[in-house]
């Protein structure tokens, strides 16, 4: 082969690989907004579908095999799985969404499977995670403020089952009365990340 047919098929192929990652960005951007629009109207059912739809895609496991795993699908997994209410299949897929080398998504990840884990009362692990989310981002008002709320949970925690029982009495109203880290002013709810 000459010179100038190298070259015409190199770019042929240069081509074909940037439409071909083109349209998976494209893809990406359209599931983005189904997912959400999904989830603003109410039917998580339906995002779910989409979601394992893109999961039986041939490039979804391509790129499976290829392990570059899109974790931009876990993380919309988790987010739906976990408004569902199937906290332990969520914290599983933001786990896995929580490998990728993108620092929002990963960040969300963890600082979603913080939040379940504080919801099954282990302070200690539901703390480490928050320190994880503030090493990637050290100015997280969220995350300050429920690694906070996970140290005076783990304090109260342990002197509740001290051996005086009025001081044990007082910290269990304590836990019914105070809220949890008056530090910063923010809602006592835990949100979930987008």
């Amino acid at each position: 082969m000459n010179r100038i047919n190298i070259i015409k098929i190199s770019l042929l192929v240069m081509a074909i690989v940037l439409i071909t990652c083109g349209r998976g960005y494209l893809s990406q951007c359209r599931l983005a907004e189904d997912v959400k629009k999904d989830v603003e109207m109410g039917r998580y059912n339906k995002a779910l579908d989409t979601l394992e739809e893109v999961r039986g895609s041939v490039l979804y496991r391509l790129s499976k095999y290829l392990d570059r795993e899109d974790s931009y699908v876990a993380y919309n997994t988790g987010v739906v799985l976990m408004l569902m209410g199937d906290t332990k299949s969520a914290g599983v897929e933001f786990k896995q969404a929580a490998r990728t080398d993108n620092e929002a998504i990963k960040e969300n990840a963890i600082y979603n499977r913080a939040n379940i884990i504080a919801t099954n009362m282990d302070f200690i692990t539901a703390a480490e995670e928050y320190s994880k989310v503030l090493g990637i981002d050290p100015d997280d008002f969220e995350a300050k403020k429920n690694l906070e709320r996970m140290r005076l949970g783990q304090k109260q925690l342990s002197t509740l089952f001290s051996q005086v029982k009025q001081e044990r009495e007082e910290r269990i109203q304590s836990l019914k009365l105070i809220p949890w880290g008056n530090k910063y002013r923010h809602s006592g709810e835990q949100k979930i990340r987008w």
